[in-house]
């Protein structure tokens, strides 16, 4: 954990880091806040938990921590309103498991696997959300029968299991998902890469049902070229004034360089970011990439990743000039002038939102 200079928190776990040690090669890929401001990390074959300070939680699981044999390459996690907490992933399937909030599987619902469209082990899940009514959604790579094309897949399962609904998005090439950003108006923003020798960014927008919304971008989906080739895009987020950052990577022609792109909220280039609404940035190491993006409230922007085998961090200010303190204005909150709203639809008290009104739904 960081202070706000970039200098290392002394004041989480030893020195500012903590480390567990799972065994080889057990490389974190997710973490997420419960309620009660714990710390919920996942990875290859693992769960762990840590106190806001960066203990190791030994009430959680097996002393700290759960071994997923099943899910194995766990890649999203979700809380639940009722905190019972969902992991999904695998290289296969689409696969979750649902646990109880002490780490224990979840006997009502276990383990499950989803197979997109007959895709016969070609399906990569990669990101979870749970909606108002219960019902959750599944995003990642779908494969399409044995040797067909891959996709950008939502699958949406009810709070029991049971399948609603498949989409699937057929963009250009291979394609690979890699997050997903929920939007204040109930959206979803689903962020990967499109193409085959030459990837480029690929976004897509979507009602939170799965199907895509026509009127971000072009048709509901974006491809962004920053540089050479193999551009992945792997994390966003969203500034106050509505507008999208996009961390990922992209080659120079030699290797890798950290890259960010800002749009509008419907999916334009933002051009008063670095001229073009794109930026890539060479550290020393050989392989840099960006696996996180924030916006922070004074209107800078904060990527963090990797170079090399090291934790690379970065800072920018949140206008076209990089070289000023002075002409960084902060965003306005403009986000967004309409939202979505559901008329004459029954509504109902559920367990799955703690009892609060949410809308209905008969399989909920």
């Amino acid at each position: 954990r960081f202070n706000a200079d970039l200098t290392l928190d002394a004041t989480f776990g030893t020195g500012g880091v903590t480390e567990t040690d799972l065994g080889a090669n057990r490389h974190a890929s997710t973490l997420l806040f419960d309620k009660q401001g714990r710390i919920l990390v996942g990875g290859l074959g693992y769960i762990a938990r840590y106190s806001a300070d960066g203990i190791l939680d030994t009430t959680f699981g097996s002393s700290g921590s759960i071994r997923n044999s099943y899910v194995e390459h766990i890649h999203d996690l979700a809380i639940q309103a009722d905190g019972k907490l969902l992991a999904i992933g695998s290289n296969s399937y689409f696969r979750i498991t649902r646990y109880l909030e002490d780490g224990t599987v979840d006997p009502a619902f276990g383990d499950r696997q989803y197979d997109v469209n007959g895709g016969y082990d070609r399906d990569y899940g990669r990101g979870i959300t749970v909606r108002e009514d219960g019902d959750i959604l599944l995003i990642g790579r779908g494969g399409n029968h044995r040797f067909g094309p891959y996709s950008f897949t939502l699958y949406r399962i009810n709070t029991y299991g049971g399948t609603e609904q498949e989409v699937q998005i057929d963009l250009p090439g291979v394609e690979l998902v890699h997050d997903i950003l929920e939007l204040p108006d109930n959206k979803i923003l689903v962020v990967g890469s499109d193409g085959n020798d030459s990837d480029n960014f690929a976004v897509t927008r979507h009602h939170f049902d799965g199907t895509l919304d026509t009127t971000f971008a072009t048709d509901g989906r974006m491809s962004i070229a920053v540089l050479n080739a193999a551009d992945e895009g792997y994390r966003a987020t969203l500034q106050p004034d509505g507008k999208i950052l996009i961390a990922g990577s992209s080659h120079n022609g030699s290797n890798q360089d950290l890259a960010i792109v800002r749009m509008s909220y419907d999916g334009v280039l933002d051009t008063t970011f670095d001229t073009d609404g794109k930026l890539h940035i060479p550290f020393s190491g050989s392989q840099d990439y960006g696996y996180a993006i924030q916006s922070l409230p004074d209107g800078k922007i904060l990527v963090a990743g990797r170079s090399g085998d090291e934790i690379a961090l970065v800072r920018l200010y949140g206008d076209n000039d990089q070289s000023s303190v002075s002409v960084n204005v902060a965003p306005v909150n403009s986000v967004p002038g309409s939202q979505t709203t559901q008329v004459n639809t029954p509504l109902g008290f559920t367990d799955f939102r703690d009892n609060l009104i949410t809308t209905s739904d008969a399989d909920a």
